[in-house]
């Protein structure tokens, strides 16, 4: 699994780049939709209506945007109550769906570094574009300049969330290059989200080492290594130690099949698949690297 945390500039286009990655195979987990569905919540709205009244509603209930909008963004108090309420319930929806999910998953998330990235992010992406970028594909939202300096007070600064990120996507151009230029990461992150452990073990260490070169030729796998290993056995009342080894390599889940044979054919049967624990993006960048040779 490999979870991408995308975030970006107001009105940069970070939904787009979801989606383009969602078009090449990337499950979406979308913070704003789950706020949307938060606000319905009674709860939530009980809890609004005692702070600001019911002239943040419409006449059927629901929550009026422009309204809350024109308090939280006009005063950092209000602002920073409605953070508290609406961030941690939507963090824990996410993680829960999160869970449920398995491959590449592109999680969009507006205040990702604000509100520090959650321990289940492997990768950060954070997408920019200029003022006038921005203003020009807001046309319709009826965002105008001033618009985007409100949403944006509360934030961190621009510059420091560039540095922050593992990548940085200036969406400047057209949609089509846009496209062109994330399909190339689309390829690398689709195999990160494959990278898995394999293990294997046997009482036979020449045998284990003689599968252990073979595995490393064979271009399926990397760091291919093999270590001691001694357990403690109780024979006739007695405790006996007896020693196995441990190969262990790191491959992609689509070669499985491929390496189990060959281990298999090398006399190790005793072999298991092991989904990746947190890796940094730099050791899954490195791991991915070495085995596209």
């Amino acid at each position: 699994m490999l979870v991408l945390g995308v975030t970006g500039d107001v009105g940069a286009g970070k939904s787009t780049v979801a989606g383009l990655w969602k078009n090449h195979g990337a499950s979406i987990i979308d913070a704003d939709c789950i706020t949307h569905e938060i606000w319905k919540e009674p709860r939530v709205l009980k809890r609004v209506e005692e702070r600001w009244g019911s002239c943040v509603f419409y006449h059927n209930g629901s929550i009026n945007p422009s309204e809350i909008a024109s308090r939280i963004f006009a005063d950092p108090k209000e602002y920073e109550w409605l953070c508290s309420i609406l961030h941690p319930m939507v963090r824990k929806e996410m993680e829960r769906r999160m869970f449920a999910l398995r491959g590449w998953i592109v999680a969009e998330i507006p205040l990702l570094f604000e509100n520090s990235v959650p321990w289940w992010v492997d990768y950060t992406v954070y997408v920019t574009a200029s003022t006038s970028t921005r203003l020009s594909r807001n046309v319709s939202r009826g965002w105008n300049e001033e618009e985007i300096e409100r949403r944006e007070r509360f934030l961190m600064n621009t510059e420091e969330k560039q540095a922050m990120a593992d990548l940085v996507i200036q969406n400047e151009g057209s949609l089509e290059s846009l496209e062109e230029s994330l399909l190339r990461y689309a390829v690398a992150f689709k195999k990160m989200a494959a990278l898995c452990v394999i293990q294997a073990y046997s009482s036979d260490e020449k045998s284990l080492r003689r599968a252990a070169v073979r595995l490393g030729a064979s271009g399926w796998a990397s760091r291919v290594e093999v270590q001691p290993l001694v357990n403690a056995l109780m024979q006739n009342g007695r405790l006996s130690m007896g020693k196995r080894y441990l190969l262990r390599a790191y491959s992609y889940e689509f070669y499985w099949r491929f390496v189990e044979e060959l281990l298999k054919n090398e006399g190790v049967n005793e072999v298991e698949l092991l989904h990746v624990p947190r890796l940094s993006a730099a050791l899954r960048n490195d791991l991915v690297e070495e085995m596209n040779g």
